[in-house]
């Protein structure tokens, strides 16, 4: 069996799509896998910033708001 060192080295060899395939497989396969906004959820923070309720931040607004 390979390492893990070696199936990163092997996985980094790997073109751009084959490694998001790759990604969305392993994250798929994992229980509680983490989902993405659906498309309601998109439409609803999308008007509530269009309409001024939630204005949009920065990147580095974000930034310093998580801590990073």
């Amino acid at each position: 069996m390979r390492t893990l060192m070696e199936l990163q080295k092997e996985i980094t060899a790997l073109g751009e799509e084959e490694r998001s395939g790759l990604a969305s497989f392993i994250l798929s396969s994992l229980p509680n896998a983490p989902l993405g906004p659906d498309d309601q959820e998109v439409v609803k923070r999308e008007n509530e910033m269009d309409s001024g309720k939630a204005p949009p931040i920065s990147y580095s607004e974000f930034r310093q708001a998580v801590g990073r």
